[in-house]
């Protein structure tokens, strides 16, 4: 059971290390680099799921390989100039939050919050709509203004929608505690 988590892990995981690398992938590959990796995020969980190995790592790993891949892409993609910063941020706004949700949950070791949040409707037509940005961007360097305030304000209303569901977890966790 514990070699058939490798599967939805690796898809997760291969997600964080193609962000990592995308800054150095030729331009003519990125089309097919973001492909890849939209696949392996439609993949990770079905897979997990499928072959029934569900665990804390991969709800973990998950989220944080989304994050990486975004903000590396939105960051090289930036530092190009093929998107401008304030769409950037805007963009990558949920992806902030949640990493910033991360890092808390590592910090405290409050390993009970980081299960409860589970990912929201919102926050995966957002990840859809980052992806859908992200390969025309790779693919034509453009994107109509309209795609773009679309997505940012999916991403603006996931961060807060994740911060306000956040900040009742991490309260009721505290409140618990205390009594």
């Amino acid at each position: 059971m514990a070699t058939a988590a490798l599967v939805p892990n690796g898809l997760s995981a291969s997600r964080a290390v193609l962000g990592i690398a995308f800054p150095f992938i030729p331009p003519d590959w990125r089309f097919a680099v973001i492909l890849v990796a939209a696949l392996t995020d439609l993949l990770d969980g079905w897979a997990a799921r499928w072959l029934r190995v569900e665990s804390n790592t991969g709800r973990l790993l998950d989220p944080v390989a989304d994050k990486v891949f975004v903000l590396m892409l939105a960051g090289t993609l930036l530092a190009e100039g093929t998107l401008q910063p304030l769409w950037a941020l805007g963009i990558a706004a949920r992806d902030v939050v949640v990493l910033g949700g991360l890092v808390y949950v590592i910090v405290h070791r409050q390993w009970q919050t980081g299960r409860q949040l589970r990912p929201s409707p919102l926050g995966k037509l957002t990840t859809a709509a980052q992806f859908a940005v992200l390969l025309l961007l790779a693919g034509w360097q453009s994107v109509p203004v309209w795609f773009l305030a679309f997505t940012t304000v999916l991403s603006i209303a996931a961060a807060v929608d994740y911060a306000v569901r956040f900040r009742a977890i991490t309260r009721e966790s505290s409140h618990a505690a205390r009594e």
